[in-house]
């Protein structure tokens, strides 16, 4: 198993996309094709009164059509010209859409989505697919890099682990990276009572990834009163010296995340290093 087909979406601004940048780089480390996509909305909406016939309202869905299609030729023009380098090739597809919409709809075609936090100005729901939309309603891995990563090494990765069908996905998504991997850990954050039966989750884990011709070493962390699961996963990963964090996606629904401080936001709020968070 591989990835046979990368897609990153493409913003007209910035000029220099580092995101552009990572996803060729990552394509060619998997010898995958590129599928770059662009989408806009409008972000006006006019009715025209009744003395105009409408006319004011038709002006400006034409002038802010326009500006769209404008924005999406420029961001195809970075794209092709981009992408270019990469070996298996690439693939541009855009609409004027919600960009999660038209994301979503195109992952269809991808095996791994590949993102960071917008840099651009004035950024919305109407020009930004953003993160933590992608990982909710792609269903389709989504690796996400801090904003001025051009390229990661996959070489060293931490594996958070949580009983969970979000934690099972996110590893089987994953097993193109951790078979490339250095070095993997497979850690689980859980009360001092639970830590056998999280010792036999984490055995369990280890051998599955073994058939599939992955070494991973296995470690159980204590929960502590005044220091949260995501801080001590992140303390892990200092000490692992991990590229990458790879993690299921709310567990929980996604209000429940940020009315309880989840730990989905917390990996997405970091930006030291990448996570690859599956849902």
């Amino acid at each position: 198993m591989s990835y046979a087909t990368l897609l990153v979406p493409v913003e007209a601004e910035p000029e220099v996309d580092c995101r552009l940048s990572l996803a060729i780089d990552l394509a060619n480390q998997f010898d995958a094709k590129l599928i770059g996509v662009g989408a806009e909305l409008w972000r006006t909406w006019a009715v025209g009164g009744e003395f105009d016939g409408g006319y004011a309202a038709a002006e400006m869905y034409t002038a802010q059509t326009a500006l769209i299609e404008a924005d999406l030729q420029k961001a195809k023009a970075k794209f092709e010209a981009a992408a270019a380098a990469v070996r298996q090739g690439s693939d541009w597809r855009s609409a004027i859409q919600f960009p999660i919409v038209e994301v979503a709809a195109e992952a269809r075609a991808a095996d791994l989505i590949v993102t960071s936090p917008s840099r651009r100005h004035g950024r919305s729901d109407y020009n930004v697919a953003t993160p933590a939309a992608l990982a909710l309603q792609t269903g389709r891995p989504v690796l996400v890099a801090p904003a001025d990563a051009k390229s990661l090494e996959l070489g060293r990765v931490l594996v958070a682990w949580r009983d969970t069908r979000e934690a099972r996905r996110a590893l089987a998504d994953a097993l193109p990276i951790l078979k490339r991997a250095k070095a993997v850990l497979v850690a689980e954050i859980c009360g001092h009572a639970e830590a056998p039966a999280a010792e036999a989750r984490l055995a369990d884990v280890a051998q599955y990834l073994l058939r599939h011709g992955v070494r991973a070493a296995t470690r159980v962390g204590h929960e502590e009163r005044d220091v949260s699961s995501a801080q001590q996963l992140f303390e892990l990963a200092d000490q692992h010296a991990a590229d990458l964090i790879v993690a299921g996606a709310y567990g929980h629904s996604r209000l429940g995340e940020w009315v309880f401080g989840g730990f989905t936001r917390a990996l997405l709020a970091q930006t030291k290093r990448a996570v690859l968070l599956s849902h």
